[in-house]
């Protein structure tokens, strides 16, 4: 009889998931609106696709349409790149305790992408503000949209 076993998951692994989430949400800040909000909806749809030889069958695709939707609202709405977001941590947490791992080789990765998931998802609730702004500051006409679930606005920052 096959036992599963759920991965173990350290504060070291907690703490390099805070880490890649600190450095994209960083990256992403160079990019300038609206091309931020635009290559942010493609990463979610793809994100949706990450699991699709996961380990859930035909869960794998269903989950993968819905991602593709919130990408899709996402182009004009941050607050849709949050919930996407969200929604893969929860596909995260599914995976980490039943089924396979993100990352084949490393068997907590899924746990860790529930982590940067959820802080990438704090991000783009708040609008996805630029968090460079020291290094930016030579750089005109930053702009910054809307979280609210309403049509994105672009605002001077």
């Amino acid at each position: 009889m096959d036992t599963h076993h759920v991965p173990d998951f350290t504060l070291m692994a907690a703490l390099a998931a805070v880490g890649i989430a600190l450095v994209y949400i960083s990256l992403s800040s160079l990019v300038r609106e609206p091309n931020r909000q635009r290559l942010s909806a493609i990463i979610v749809a793809g994100a949706g696709a990450a699991y699709l030889s996961g380990g859930l069958g035909l869960w794998e695709f269903g989950f993968c349409s819905l991602m593709t939707f919130v990408a899709y609202k996402g182009l004009s709405n941050y607050a849709y790149l949050g919930i996407g977001w969200l929604l893969h941590t929860s596909w995260d947490v599914v995976h980490h305790l039943y089924a396979n791992p993100i990352v084949p080789f490393e068997p907590s990765s899924s746990a860790g992408c529930a982590v940067c998931d959820t802080i990438l998802a704090l991000w783009f609730f708040a609008g996805a503000p630029t968090v460079l702004n020291g290094l930016l500051a030579g750089r005109t006409s930053q702009g910054k949209a809307t979280a609210g679930l309403g049509k994105s606005e672009q605002v001077e920052t």
